[in-house]
């Protein structure tokens, strides 16, 4: 009688438990891979006022052109959201930046889509020398939209020589934040990317 109900006991049992174990490392999975996109410091050459436009480099700027889009979430990573503001700025494919005096070169504002979308095209930009190191090439992005915290970060290339540890910012840029450190493929003549960002909810 016991070894029937033991048994009976592992039949009904241990199906559930089985379930509840790959149940809470599927939500623990879930949990890890949502997070917010990390911040990092705006740095000198922020501008304010830069023009709504989805081509930041016109034809005449050198460089290797680059395309990027991505989707811009809430907090649950999933949830896109229309109508985010990405206000974008980054160095030419010599390092260097550019002023409002030069029509914002380089520089530009863009809303999402009502899919939470955005997509714009540019130029690699080059590594500049800091201090006695280099920085890694990079684009800088404030996102914000209603309802949710701002944040403003880098995006970084894989396979750049001056990611971290070798990033002359160091822990400040955060370049070696998997995360933040995009693939580049070749588009035809251009290279591109995608760069997807979630946001916290406000408080």
């Amino acid at each position: 009688m016991t070894q029937s109900l033991d048994r009976r006991w592992i039949l009904t049992s241990l199906p559930a438990a089985i379930a509840a174990l790959f149940g809470a490392r599927a939500l623990a999975s879930t949990t890890e891979a949502c997070s917010a996109t990390g911040s990092d410091i705006e740095g000198p050459f922020y501008l304010a006022g830069a023009p709504r436009r989805t081509v930041l480099a016109d034809a005449k700027e050198k460089g290797k052109r680059l395309r990027i889009g991505g989707t811009v979430f809430g907090s649950d990573c999933k949830t896109p959201l229309a109508g985010a503001l990405l206000d974008i700025w980054h160095a030419d494919a010599e390092g260097n930046y550019h002023d409002a005096k030069e029509q914002y070169r380089l520089r530009g504002q863009i809303l999402t889509d009502a899919r939470g979308r955005y997509e714009f095209e540019t130029i690699r930009p080059g590594n500049y020398k800091l201090d006695e190191g280099w920085r890694p090439a990079h684009i800088h992005f404030t996102v914000s939209s209603p309802g949710h915290e701002p944040v403003t970060t880098q995006l970084y290339f894989r396979g750049d020589p001056y990611l971290a540890p070798h990033d002359a910012c160091g822990d400040e840029c955060h370049s070696g934040d998997p995360h933040r450190i995009i693939p580049l493929a070749a588009e035809g003549s251009r290279l591109a990317g995608r760069f997807d960002i979630n946001l916290r909810t406000s408080r």
